[in-house]
């Protein structure tokens, strides 16, 4: 999340609202390739699949708050767009996921509408890897702004990735090549805008769900992201756990592709928003997330073999011989007919120098 003066324009978050219990990671030490602070992130990576990834003590991180910081003000601005105007560019799944949600537009698990809106820029438009996709003005204007965000927020993927190659023993650069910057993918930047709900009337905003692409780069300043607790049941309230934004930090997810490159070392686990405890839940909730997908002719089979950690198939187990952007669509439909329900994935047990980590 941005710096502490930019949290001082919101209520504070609850002290009494139980919390998940994600580790903070440097991302100072992880440019300094501390191998301690590396073993950190890969054992959170297969307990939660989710970091705090905190970016003060560089100016690297420094440089990364403040464009996030700016994110902000664009996400705003596109969220205060007047509705009619924002359904000119509506996003059109399973076809195109880019351009904008409305509110209302899918369902939580009860059947009831979603209360999330948010706007997809796609990064192939934005880096030029595709046709320009048509956008409104204030995205227009701000693309050089929302390229260079995309950039660093890419740096800051290859490095997550290195480091898990690293603890995988993969040869180096593997994770990265699976989801350059220049190849054609879904990943986009989503621009997320949610509005107070009535206090009579809270509820779920967006369903349970794990992240079908490879990381995602959270914002967020308000409360309202809840993860489900490892190993329990989804369907009882208790289990479910806020996340307490930080200044100065992101939050980091894997999703479900990195679960199938590792054969399920690494984890995906379930999450979703609702509405932001205590007196957080009477204002406007905004948050990005940069949401990376492979390159569309990834292949998403295990990255077994050589010296690496992965498991080779078992007898009862087949290897996915699909690329990432048949895989995609493929889950798509699986989803929509209700053959590939929202599930936590991952936390498969390994052994590292004759020591098993625990799940």
């Amino acid at each position: 999340m941005p710096t502490q003066a930019y949290f001082d324009q919101y209520p504070s978050f609850p002290d009494d609202v139980q919390t998940a219990d994600l580790q903070r990671v440097s991302f100072a030490k992880l440019l300094s390739h501390d191998a301690a602070e590396a073993k950190i992130l890969f054992e959170a990576c297969r307990a939660w699949g989710f970091i705090v990834l905190d970016f003060e003590g560089c100016e690297e991180g420094q440089s990364f708050l403040q464009m996030a910081a700016d994110m902000f003000e664009i996400d705003k601005e596109v969220n205060s767009m007047d509705a009619e105007e924002l359904m000119k560019y509506a996003y059109k799944p399973p076809h195109s996921l880019f351009g904008y949600k409305e509110a209302g537009n899918l369902k939580i698990e009860d059947g009831r509408p979603d209360r999330v809106e948010f706007y997809n820029v796609g990064r192939d438009d934005i880096m030029g890897v595709s046709a320009s996709l048509s956008n409104p003005p204030c995205i227009e204007k701000n693309r050089p702004a929302l390229k260079s965000y995309m950039e660093q927020a890419h740096s800051i993927v290859r490095l997550i990735c290195a480091t898990l190659d690293s603890q995988l023993h993969l040869p180096s650069g593997t994770l990265a090549s699976l989801q350059p910057l220049d190849k054609p993918s879904g990943t986009a930047l989503r621009l997320l805008r949610c509005l107070p709900q009535p206090t009579t009337d809270r509820r779920t905003s967006l369903l349970g769900h794990t992240d079908i692409g490879s990381l995602t780069i959270l914002f967020n300043i308000t409360g309202g992201l809840q993860l489900l607790t490892p190993g329990t049941d989804p369907t009882d309230e208790a289990n479910w756990r806020y996340v307490k934004p930080a200044p100065g930090c992101a939050i980091v997810n894997l999703g479900d592709a990195m679960v199938e490159w590792s054969a399920g070392i690494l984890r995906s686990n379930m999450h979703r928003v609702t509405f932001a405890p205590g007196a957080q839940g009477q204002v406007p909730r905004y948050s990005h997330a940069y949401l990376v997908r492979p390159q569309a002719e990834a292949p998403m089979k295990r990255l077994a073999g050589g010296d690496s950690l992965i498991p080779e198939l078992e007898q009862d187990e087949e290897d996915n011989v699909m690329n990432a952007k048949e895989w995609e669509a493929h889950k798509a439909v699986a989803i929509r007919q209700g053959k590939d329900n929202a599930r936590s994935r991952g936390g498969r047990e390994i052994k590292l120098k004759g020591e098993k980590i625990a799940t």
